[in-house]
């Protein structure tokens, strides 16, 4: 019996330690080029020839991958990633930050750079979608039932190297997720005032996808490199780029009663921010502590 105690005690210590949850931020899958297109779960089909996903040498930043479309296709995109030859798959309820440089040899309008893409028993298509549309980078966000939103876009000179970080919290529920990004190290206020885009991000199977989709009729480069994808900001920011502190509690514009408010819009109170939950207009009585039913309060 003293034997087993005394074998006992260090093995408690071990699964004290290895507790599931207490895990710290870490980096997901880091695609740098060096690796090979590899580090993508498939490529096949989503770039048929004469397409290609290549390695190519960039002077100033050594080896980068290249998609290249050419016209009369309609594609050149990878899907999903993979570390060690074993494809990564994204967990409902999870965060995300996802990390990347591109630089395009053809800002031509309509076609996307990303897409983060349904698969499986999927309702969605693409819940959320980054391209180009009239010199500006856009992002659209499409929930179910086809609404779509265009919660963000900005002029951009596609063909210098611009880096963008997207956060995604993973959830099926309808306003149960949510989306927000960064440009060149810059975080981005979306149409309804706030930085943060509650949506539902979950589609059954998604997985990201880097590369060209769209302008059939035109050729198009774009060129990648900083591919991470981690569990905080600071897992895929760029050297060059600041750590972001958290932010204030009073973010958002400031609640006011006789306001007439949509849902998801953003609002601070009392030290702290709220979600609309419901389209009203607002009165006296009606603060967002005081009316669940209107207002949740975001974290």
């Amino acid at each position: 019996m003293r034997r087993w105690t005394a074998m006992a005690a260090p093995l408690a210590m071990a699964l004290v330690l290895f507790v599931p949850g207490t895990a710290k931020a870490s980096v997901v899958w880091d695609g740098d080029a060096s690796k090979g297109t590899g580090v993508f779960a498939l490529i096949g089909s989503n770039c048929a020839s004469p397409g290609s996903v290549t390695v190519v040498s960039d002077d100033s930043r050594g080896k980068i991958f290249r998609f290249r479309k050419p016209a009369g296709l309609e594609r050149c995109e990878s899907r999903g990633i993979a570390n060690n030859g074993q494809k990564y798959h994204f967990v409902n309820g999870r965060t995300y930050y996802l990390g990347w440089s591109f630089r395009l040899s053809n800002p031509v309008n309509n076609h996307a750079v990303f897409q983060w893409k349904s698969y499986g028993n999927h309702i969605q298509n693409w819940p959320v979608v980054l391209k180009m549309v009239d010199g500006k980078l856009t992002m659209l966000q499409r929930q179910p039932n086809n609404v779509v939103h265009t919660p963000w876009s900005k002029t951009i000179t596609a063909t210098n190297w611009n880096h963008i970080v997207l956060g995604l919290h993973l959830s099926d529920q309808t306003t149960g997720g949510w989306v927000e990004l960064w440009l060149n190290g810059a975080k981005q206020t979306f149409t309804n005032g706030s930085q943060r885009w509650a949506a539902r991000t979950w589609d059954d199977i998604n997985d990201p996808k880097w590369g060209v989709y769209g302008a059939d009729a035109s050729s198009v480069d774009n060129h990648l490199d900083d591919l991470k994808v981690g569990t905080t900001y600071a897992d895929v920011a760029t050297s060059s780029e600041p750590t972001p502190t958290e932010p204030p509690q009073d973010t958002y514009p400031a609640w006011a009663p006789g306001t007439p408010y949509t849902v998801d819009a953003q609002v601070s109170y009392d030290g702290r921010n709220y979600r609309c939950l419901q389209a009203h207009t607002s009165q006296t009585g009606w603060e967002p502590p005081n009316t669940p039913a209107l207002w949740q309060e975001v974290t």
